[in-house]
């Protein structure tokens, strides 16, 4: 999950907005867990350690359209070919 956590602050960070939470989530995974360093992707995929629900196109498909269901004006946009139910 701070692999996760750190990725969605790089894309915020990238869109020009501020960081308050990337420090957090690494001083909170070592301080849990004693852990210096978080692992890539790559590196989390090779040792068997992502979710494996991960790259499931039907999980992934109901979850965008569980998206659009919840806020058309905004999702419907974003995943224009995902079905609504």
């Amino acid at each position: 999950l701070v692999r996760y956590g750190l990725d969605v602050c790089a894309v915020w960070c990238g869109q020009g907005r501020g960081d308050t939470c990337a420090a957090t989530l690494v001083t909170d995974l070592a301080a849990g867990t004693g852990l210096a360093a978080v692992r890539t992707r790559d590196e989390l995929e090779q040792a068997g350690e992502l979710p494996p629900w991960l790259g499931d196109t039907a999980f992934h498909l109901s979850h965008r359209s569980a998206l659009v269901r919840k806020d058309p004006a905004h999702y419907r946009p974003l995943f224009p070919e995902v079905p609504d139910d």
